[in-house]
């Protein structure tokens, strides 16, 4: 059974639109990352940020580790696309954890339930797995030097989609996982934007420290048992938030 929360049909042309920005906006995150930490620090989380107040102080709440992150163990939750809070029900266990700097979110109902190196895989095929995976794939995308091998083995992207978010990243130095941490907070809340058994787009609501909160987008598709970081958004960008009303929080 396929749910979702969009109420619109796009264009293929608005599609392959989307997806350009997408990659565009990873490339541009890479270069903006590096140029920024030194300074205020810049947050990438699936689209571009501006440096300023767009990244809050680091929450007290994340457990710093030296390795690739530390699993919790799994005791899965029976969830159905019946279930009332099926699209908001908030991922159970949850903790944050520093990997190379950056924080991502470890459950004990969605997973990841495996890391091999750079590579957290084992989410559940639930709409709170999807969360957490985007999130997983797309901060270990963007920080950690094993970069390439996550790319290879967590994500459904074209030949040249992956030709550009090497190229972006390869062209970059090393980055500094303590500046990582000093610029980079994670998500206050998500809201699924859109949702079948196929492929999610996942909304973060990140705080800045005006107190508003800026909205990213993040999309998956589910592959060959585990979801996988895509270009392809099925869900609208939506503009900065002043509370997180419609968010369940994480």
């Amino acid at each position: 059974m396929s749910l979702t929360t969009s109420e619109f049909r796009e264009t293929a042309g608005l599609a392959k639109a989307r997806r350009a920005y997408l990659i565009g906006s990873i490339c541009a995150a890479v270069l903006a990352v590096v140029g920024a930490l030194a300074l205020v620090g810049v947050g990438f989380h699936g689209e571009t940020d501006a440096p300023g107040d767009a990244i809050a102080t680091a929450s007290t709440t994340v457990v710093t580790t030296a390795a690739k992150g530390s699993l919790v163990p799994q005791i899965p939750v029976t969830r159905s696309p019946a279930d009332p809070d099926w699209l908001t029900a908030a991922p159970q266990g949850l903790s944050w954890q520093r990997v190379d700097g950056a924080p991502v979110p470890f459950t004990g109902s969605d997973g990841p339930s495996h890391i091999d190196g750079a590579v957290a895989t084992g989410y559940a095929h639930t709409p709170q797995g999807a969360t957490v995976a985007a999130l997983q794939i797309g901060m270990r995308l963007l920080y950690s030097p094993d970069f390439a091998r996550v790319l290879d083995i967590q994500a459904a992207v074209s030949s040249a989609d992956r030709h550009q978010i090497l190229t972006a990243r390869t062209s970059q130095p090393r980055l500094d996982p303590a500046a990582v941490q000093a610029s980079t907070v994670q998500p206050a809340g998500f809201k699924v934007g859109a949702y079948t058994d196929d492929a999610a787009t996942i909304y973060y609501a990140y705080p800045r420290t005006s107190g508003t909160y800026r909205i990213a987008r993040q999309a998956v598709v589910w592959r060959d048992g585990d979801w996988r970081y895509s270009s392809d958004l099925s869900a609208p960008a939506l503009p900065e938030a002043t509370d997180l009303t419609g968010f369940t929080s994480l």
